[in-house]
């Protein structure tokens, strides 16, 4: 595919099942996973996922016109397996910009009172931009800022540096993207921060990312699930003083008592992942595991997403 060639995309709108909370997430989840699988077919140049609607998540699929009806065959047939209602359009292109069409739909984010400057790389800083800064663009990894879940993390981060917290050690378990352990580098500049994720995918993305921005010498990145010889090999001595989790309700629940288990007395534990519905029994496990809840609002809430922040009782 050339500037001068025709071009193609075929756009894949997902509609989301709202009966629950549960089917709201699950199909979320699944749209990411659809595109996640096109993106690997050899007729595929590219996938974006659109900044998502109330109802709906639309997945810009690039590809050559003569391929296009194989790519829209094969995302409908994928839809269905998955059990997405999913309606399918390829439209054929002449112009030239092919590369830069999905960029429109992503913005410069500027978290707390102008601390930190999220950017995609292809959007230049601006005079009065923050001077801290992360520079990520959508990529393989969960985690470009856009999402509810993420927001809620990073906005913990930054109102706890403003708050002039100061953590040790922080860990950032299932780090997708690598953006919550990058922000918490560039926030708490002498803390270690470690980033773990049991997706080889994501943490050879998270390293990308902190390569780029400066911060792969801050970040030890580990291919491991909490609890896993390789996560123990970097845990601190006296256990993280903060921990971001920002993963799913059915994933964060039984790992409870094994959070408990590598965080200090008295640290801080992040959950997003949450949906509204899901609160009570997320709030149920951790309470049961010793956790208490830290901060005056709690939960914080965005759309159908809660995050709770909580503490490490002491033994």
């Amino acid at each position: 595919m050339n500037q001068s060639s025709p071009w193609a995309i075929v756009y894949v709108t997902i509609v989301l099942d709202r009966t629950s909370g549960e089917t709201f997430a699950r199909d979320r989840d699944l749209a990411d996973e659809l595109g996640a699988i096109l993106a690997g077919h050899p007729a595929v140049g590219g996938v974006e996922t659109l900044a998502p609607a109330e109802y709906s998540v639309s997945l810009l699929v690039y590809t050559d016109p003569s391929a296009a009806g194989v790519v829209e065959q094969r995302a409908s047939e994928l839809a269905e397996a998955l059990g997405l209602r999913a309606a399918t359009r390829p439209e054929v292109r002449t112009d030239d910009d092919w590369r830069d069409t999905w960029k429109q739909f992503y913005r410069p984010i500027i978290l707390g009172e102008g601390d930190l400057l999220l950017r995609p790389s292809w959007i230049p800083r601006a005079d009065d931009h923050p001077i801290r800064e992360i520079v990520l663009d959508p990529g393989r990894a969960f985690g470009t800022g856009l999402h509810e879940t993420t927001r809620l993390c990073l906005d913990a981060i930054v109102a706890r540096a403003r708050r002039g917290v100061d953590p040790k050690a922080v860990l950032d378990l299932g780090c997708g993207s690598g953006i919550l352990a990058l922000a918490a580098a560039r926030m708490f500049p002498t803390a270690t921060v470690v980033a773990l994720d049991d997706d080889p995918e994501a943490t050879a993305t998270t390293l990308e990312n902190a390569t780029a921005n400066g911060l792969a010498g801050r970040l030890t990145v580990v291919t491991a699930d909490l609890g896993d010889p390789m996560a123990e090999r970097v845990h601190p001595p006296g256990g993280y003083d903060l921990v971001l989790a920002n993963i799913r309700a059915e994933t964060l629940i039984p790992r409870a008592r094994s959070l408990r288990e590598c965080m200090a007395p008295g640290a801080e534990l992040v959950l997003s992942g949450v949906l509204a519905d899901e609160l009570e029994a997320v709030e149920l496990a951790f309470r049961e595991a010793s956790f208490i809840p830290a901060g005056v609002s709690w939960p914080r809430r965005l759309n159908e997403w809660v995050a709770l922040d909580l503490r490490r009782s002491p033994p």
